[in-house]
């Protein structure tokens, strides 16, 4: 299992990538007097042996980078003040390349993140990797690592029928080589790059188990990865769990709720579980949404001065039409997550019972430039059906539920640099209440590859069995538990889109 102290740290790499869109951007124009002063400034910090074509190849770059920022940032940038963000950056540089292309990009890295904490320069490779991420597949070896408290790679579990689970990797094994090279003290993200390439590949990984060190050489495969899980609770609950928004997250979803529909004669309440979902493609987290929606706005998007750009109508599917809904949301709900969730409850489908989401409420788009690498830019807000945006807010749950084990860890508002809060939902909770006041007995029946008696992991020897709360309150909200009582409160306003 993960260490708590470790999901906020994944949770904030996720939701910087949460949202994006890939679009082209216009080729670059003569540099301006304020970008001359940075072109002018960084040549005292580049290398010793740079070429004219390095310099030229990488001015190219920071002024292409400024004039689509000037373009299409949700804001009016000021340029000035931009420049003399990346001249003072040039001080504070930790990169070994001090090539003009490596400072450059660095420089407007750091300057992007003076803007909000979701505008970045990418590199080419992590351009593709963004791309990776957001195809729910990738070339590696499948497993979910971490780094332990001495700087260790640890595996924390390896993917069912993937090249590390049939070669034996085991949970808690330390990887202390990647084909020759030392992890100890690298970061995840230099693991991750060593282990992923080209499919049918071999690497090598040297493991640490227990006290004993051996190798052990895989082939590398097309890993999938799933998004969504579901199962049937009690009988007659359908359940379905989104992780995340990605390219394959819409077949998952139909596959399984057809299912759902199919196993379950007399549906008794439907929960979709958007917990610690960071988001991911907009086009994705509306299709989803729109498997409950018949009709009615899901979502828009705006740009800079309030300009309308882009909404999603629901026209799809009625899946367990009529049947009564709850959306999980919790502080790592984001994004995607958070905008699905509201277009359910603002077109009376469903009740939102958790916590208040994350709040992330900006659009980021990928510009690819060409001098190379891209720029992640945020470039509008999304907008609910009822016009609000949740952007420094989150959404606020209809039923809170308040649980004594919850992690702490920034939301959106808190994290610097953060773009302002704008036109806030005016709701507030019906009612509050200890997670701990709807604990009961579940019977949850897994479906898929995965099909086990629950959907937690169970616990070793000596550890606490763990109580999902949250969902039992859920539960609880369909039958005569604690959140029943409110039931009849909450339908009536959502049928009447309050």
């Amino acid at each position: 299992m993960l260490r708590k102290g470790l999901l906020p740290v994944l949770f904030a790499v996720l939701i910087s990538f949460a949202g994006t869109k890939l679009v082209a951007c216009a080729g670059p124009a003569w540099p301006s007097d304020e970008e001359r002063r940075f072109l002018d400034a960084y040549r005292d910090s580049v290398a010793a042996g740079a070429t004219d074509d390095q310099f030229a190849h990488a001015d190219k770059l920071y002024v292409e980078a400024l004039q689509v920022l000037s373009e299409t940032y949700v804001e009016k940038i000021d340029r000035a003040a931009f420049v003399e963000n990346s001249i003072a950056s040039l001080n504070g540089l930790e990169i070994e390349d001090m090539s003009p292309i490596n400072i450059v990009g660095a420089a407007l890295d750091d300057s992007l993140h003076t803007l909000d904490p979701h505008s970045a320069y990418m590199t080419d490779d992590m351009f593709r990797r963004l791309q990776e991420s957001t195809e729910g597949s990738f070339a590696g070896v499948g497993i979910v690592i971490s780094l332990d408290d001495e700087k260790h790679i640890r595996i924390v579990s390896p993917i069912d029928d993937t090249p590390a689970a049939r070669a034996g990797l085991r949970p808690d094994d330390r990887i202390t080589h990647i084909d020759g090279h030392q992890m100890k003290g690298e970061p995840i993200s230099e693991a991750v790059r060593l282990m992923r390439g080209r499919v049918g590949d071999p690497v090598t990984l040297t493991i640490f188990r227990v006290d004993n060190s051996f190798d052990v050489t895989v082939k590398r495969a097309r890993i999938e990865v799933p998004s969504v899980t579901a199962g049937i609770i009690d009988q007659d609950i359908g359940y379905i769990r989104v992780s995340r928004f990605d390219a394959t997250t819409l077949d998952q979803t139909q596959e399984y709720l057809s299912e759902l529909e199919g196993r379950i004669v007399t549906p008794r309440g439907i929960i979709v579980d958007l917990r610690r979902n960071p988001g991911g493609l907009l086009d994705s987290a509306a299709d989803i949404a729109d498997q409950f929606l018949t009709n009615g706005l899901i979502v828009a998007t705006e740009g800079r001065g309030e300009r309308k750009m882009r909404s999603y109508e629901a026209d799809r599917s009625d899946y367990f039409d009529q049947v009564p809904m709850a959306i999980l949301l919790d502080r790592g709900s984001a994004s995607g997550a958070e905008l699905m969730a509201a277009a359910l409850r603002e077109n009376g489908r469903g009740v939102i019972i958790g916590e208040r989401s994350f709040g992330k409420g900006s659009m980021q788009r990928i510009m690819p430039l060409t001098s190379g690498g891209g720029l992640k830019i945020t470039t509008g807000y999304y907008t609910t059906p009822e016009n609000h945006i949740v952007q420094g807010h989150g959404v606020i749950p209809d039923i809170e539920v308040n649980r004594a084990d919850a992690e702490e860890f920034e939301r959106e508002i808190d994290l610097e640099h953060a773009l302002p809060s704008r036109r806030r939902d005016p709701r507030q909770s019906l009612a509050s209440l200890d997670a701990t006041t709807c604990e009961q007995d579940i019977e949850i029946e897994r479906l898929g590859k995965s099909n086990r008696d629950n959907l937690e992991e169970k616990p070793e020897d000596g550890e606490e069995v763990y109580r999902d709360s949250v969902l039992e309150c859920a539960v609880g909200y369909f039958d005569n538990g604690p959140l029943a009582t409110y039931r009849n409160q909450v339908e009536p306003l959502l049928r009447a889109g309050l």
